[in-house]
């Protein structure tokens, strides 16, 4: 008796996941930093010695620099993502074809076997 082939979840699902990580992470955290500026009543610094942004008596001027340096990282990921993001998906098309083909497949031999079998089993009676 064959087996239904299984769908690939977890082998699409991962790099998906990881895809969309490489892509908008950059810019994620830029926006965070930005909006955890915001909030604090900061600026935005380019360098971290800008101007200080005080939160409970830590300095976060470092961090919002660095969440800027991210902002700058986009320019290189996000396109390269996007071709990664357009590879991905003709490959989980190119999947998705095939499992559909090999269960197509697949199923006339289960119904052909369940039925011989049920043949076999009323002669035996």
């Amino acid at each position: 008796m064959t087996v239904q082939p299984r769908y690939p979840f977890v082998g699409l699902g991962v790099p998906l996941a990881l895809l969309l990580l490489f892509t908008f992470g950059p810019i994620v955290i830029l926006l965070t930093g930005g909006m955890v500026a915001g909030a604090l009543g900061c600026t935005m610094p380019i360098d971290a010695a800008a101007a200080p942004c005080p939160f409970m008596g830590i300095d976060l001027a470092t961090f919002l620099a660095v969440a800027v340096a991210f902002g700058y990282l986009t320019f290189l990921t996000f396109p390269a993502g996007t071709m990664g993001l357009a590879i991905w998906l003709a490959v989980a098309i190119i999947v998705t074809l095939v499992w559909l083909l090999r269960r197509r497949r697949a199923k006339p031999k289960v119904a052909n076997e369940t039925a011989a079998s049920i043949k076999r089993n009323g002669e035996d009676s």
